[in-house]
């Protein structure tokens, strides 16, 4: 068989030349591709992981600690690392896990436009259904349908533009809702963006295991692949493959459809591992690992690569609408009779066809086929993506660097001087005062005469020694003390300031805030460290839009049966995912990321303004929930949701009000008619008290009367009794009798004319009383 350069097996064969020993040959071909060079890459990795780790690499300082060829032995002073490097790399290890992850699905089919327009003229048609409807009910006609309020068409069209989502669109954002929390893919993107930290390297995986979509985080030591220099991600490459090493049962969990009987026992004992390609069996390690010949490592080595397939286009004419088809068609397709006496064409091209073949243990192997879902787009049917996605920093025409490699210098260079300091401090005494020996008085030791010069601060002398000529100039001071130690930390800040500014992370952006320094000059300084790291940070957001739009994807194949389960938000809601098949599979999804960077500003922004909004009336719940919020649509929505509970509220409270007002207004209008009622009683209660006053005055001028008439009684009995007195007395003179009884009797009608004159006008009198307290009554009421 003809093999290309590099002794890759042609790839423009038809799928039946494609036998078992073709899959074969390409798996080994791309591996023995990608040995060339590897473990020089693998310990420039390893080395990266080091310096974070703060691991030593004595070669590193072979100048230092020997100048001369030979090590200096029982010096006061150690090689130490003394980390700087890593609290940069923590600290953006941090901000990335604060920022918020905000990705929207969407739908790229043809008809999404048809799709809305349709939805839109829905809207308008129920809105002019539901407008006659309550011009019907205002004329009293019987509708059966309750009259509703509704807004404008032009008000109701402008809403819906804005908030018209496609039904495809929500039931992708709930599918890719349920990978993201099932997956974990907030952790493992932290896991990618550690590697991304300390190699510029990140490498993750996408695909279908166990009929769900899975995502990994691969080690850039385990990754190699082959792309075009202008090819940012790897998944647009050629190739790629995973080399990792594993123990059988995990090989068991993954490939056990694919293993026989006897390639599970081969596994017991496997004959190709090697116990120095897992990072933690280093060869070079001083220190031997008690566990190395305990490994059961076992290599397995995943290839994936882009093969060559012939596919067809079928043109043909549709009987029932007259218009001409297209369709693709795969190689095995022969026309038949009827469409080509029809006139239909068939046109044949070679595309690309992304392949898979895992080798275990070196010779086992499995899987070796072209993948399931192939990610090509409508558009270009050669266009198909890996499984396996990466990127590097910064390997435009150079060398690919991380922030760990631009620091390793400035690692270097600190430890250095750390060292050096130590060694200053080391040879660096007090002032010491110099004695001859000789000074010591006889019969005395060292010991005594250091105690009585420390107990005492005396130091007695004996200067009439025996031999012994003494003078007191033998005595001087000697200071030894080192000049270079402020020197040494001076050039130990100098490093640290030129390695944050090479970082972008400041010491204000750490949190060091000068005592001089303002607030302003403060966060000017973050602003500004802050725009030399954002370029790490959007590199790496490119890489979780691919992945993200993967990981849709790949859920198709995995959901080819429909889907329904049931998961739980960050903020406690349940959701619930029920997909068809048949639309999940027929939608064109598409994942747009958010810039993280102007999202965090935009939330700590509206979160600064947290304690005005409560003091303008927002409640507090809405604030909690704008801090549990991770995206500034979603502080949107609860911001707008709470104004508009807030417009709820102070309707509610102005038709309290406004209620309040009518029952404080009918409250003294009842105030008033009980007054007016109040009044309307005194008046009664006085016209009463003089009626009442009147019939006692009538009473008493009746009692007046009846005494007047019971004396006139009494006066008129005892005349009678005289008159018939007189009479009997003077029967004789009845002339005159007669004369005095007519005169008697004159007197009494004159008597009797008087009464009734007085009656007449006490009756008029209390008549007169009557009418002006009717008349003082109605004046009242008026």
């Amino acid at each position: 068989m003809y093999k290309g350069e590099d002794n890759i097996p042609q790839q423009r064969l038809p799928l039946s030349k494609k036998t078992k020993d073709w899959k074969q040959e390409c798996i080994e071909a791309f591996i023995n591709i990608s040995s060339h060079g590897t473990s020089e890459r693998k310990d420039y990795l390893r080395t990266l992981y080091d310096y974070y780790n703060g691991v030593i690499e004595e070669s590193d300082y072979r100048y230092v600690l020997k100048p001369y060829g030979k090590a200096r032995k029982n010096f006061p002073s150690k090689m130490r690392n003394y980390p700087i490097i890593k609290p940069i790399i923590d600290l953006l290890l941090g901000e990335k896990s604060k920022r918020p992850l905000n990705y929207t699905v969407t739908v790229k089919n043809a008809d999404t436009v048809t799709n809305k327009e349709l939805a839109k003229q829905q809207t308008l048609y129920q809105l002019m259904e539901q407008m006659f409807v309550n011009k019907l009910n205002e004329q009293g006609m019987e509708t059966g349908v309750p009259s509703e309020e509704v807004e404008l068409p032009q008000h109701i069209l402008e809403q819906f533009e804005r908030s018209y989502v496609d039904s495809r669109a929500i039931h992708g954002q709930k599918a890719l809702n349920y990978i993201m929390y099932s997956e974990e893919i907030y952790e493992k993107l932290n896991k990618a963006w550690f590697d991304f930290l300390v190699t510029g390297e990140v490498y993750t995986q996408r695909g279908v295991r166990g009929n769900e979509p899975f995502y990994d985080i691969l080690n850039p030591i385990d990754v190699d692949y082959d792309k075009d220099p202008d090819i940012e991600f790897v998944e647009d490459g050629d190739w790629a493959l995973v080399r990792k090493f594993v123990h059988a049962s995990t090989i068991i969990d993954h490939y056990y459809d694919e293993l026989n009987d006897e390639q599970v026992l081969k596994l017991e004992n496997p004959e190709n591992h090697d116990m120095h390609s897992f990072l933690a069996f280093r060869p070079e390690s001083t220190n031997a690992d008690q566990n190395v010949h305990r490994s059961r490592l076992i290599e397995v080595v995943t290839v994936y690569w882009k093969s060559r397939k012939r596919i067809g286009f079928l043109e043909y004419m549709d009987p029932t609408t007259g218009s001409v088809e297209e369709i693709e068609v795969d190689e095995s397709f022969r026309m038949p009779k009827e469409l080509k006496e029809q006139g239909a064409n068939l046109n044949w091209m070679w595309v690309n066809e992304v392949w898979e073949g895992t080798r275990i243990d070196g010779d086992i192997y499995v899987k070796m086929n072209p993948i399931q879902n192939q990610r090509v787009s409508l558009d270009n049917p050669s266009l198909c993506k890996l499984p396996i996605n990466g990127r590097k920093y910064s390997d435009r025409n150079a060398r690919n660097i991380s922030l760990v490699s631009l620091g390793i210098p400035y690692q270097l260079n600190y430890n250095i001087y750390k060292y050096r300091l130590e060694l200053a401090i080391a040879r660096s005494k007090d002032i010491i005062a110099q004695f001859d020996i000789n000074m010591i008085p006889k019969k005395w030791d060292m010991d005594k005469f250091m105690y009585y010069v420390e107990g005492t601060g005396i130091a007695w002398v004996d200067y009439n020694k025996e031999g012994v000529t003494l003078s007191p100039q033998h005595q001087s001071v000697l200071d030894m003390s080192i000049k270079t130690i402020e020197q040494y930390i001076v050039l130990l800040n100098s490093i640290m300031e030129e390695w944050e500014k090479l970082s972008g992370v400041n010491r204000q952006r750490q949190g060091q805030v000068g005592s001089y320094e303002g607030k302003a000059t403060s966060q000017q300084a973050i602003v500004q460290s802050s725009h030399i790291t954002e370029d790490l940070f959007r590199k790496f957001g490119r890489l979780e839009q691919r992945d993200l739009q993967a990981l849709i994807d790949y859920s198709k194949e995995a959901w080819i049966n429909g889907k329904k389960s049931m998961y739980v938000m960050a903020d406690g809601v349940q959701e619930f995912l029920s997909l068809d098949s048949m639309e999940h599979m027929e939608s064109e999804y598409g994942i747009f990321v958010s810039d993280s960077g102007k999202d965090q500003d935009k939330l700590d922004a509206i979160k600064q303004l947290s304690q005005s909004m409560v003091q303008n009336g927002v409640p507090a719940s809405t604030i909690a929930e704008m801090f549990d919020a991770e995206s500034f649509t979603e502080i949107k929505t609860k911001i707008s949701s709470a104004e508009k509970q807030m417009q709820e509220l102070q309707q509610q409270q102005q038709e309290a009000e406004q209620q309040m007002q009518q029952a404080q207004l009918q409250q003294q209008q009842a105030e008033v008619e009980n007054e007016n009622m109040n009044k309307e009683k005194d008046r009664e209660t006085d016209i009463e008290v003089a009626m009442i006053r009147a019939k006692v005055d009538m009473m008493k001028i009746d009692a007046q009367v009846d005494k007047q008439q019971g004396d006139q009684l009494v006066k008129e009995r005892q005349t009678d009794i005289q008159a018939s007195a007189a009479n009997e007395s003077a029967r004789s003179k009845r002339g005159d009798a007669s004369a005095k009884r007519e005169d008697m009797r004159s007197r009494e009608r004159q008597s009797a004319a008087d009464r009734q004159s007085k009656e007449r006008q006490n009756r008029e009198s209390l008549a007169s009383q009557e009418k002006q307290a009717k008349e003082n009554k109605s004046s009242s009421e008026s």
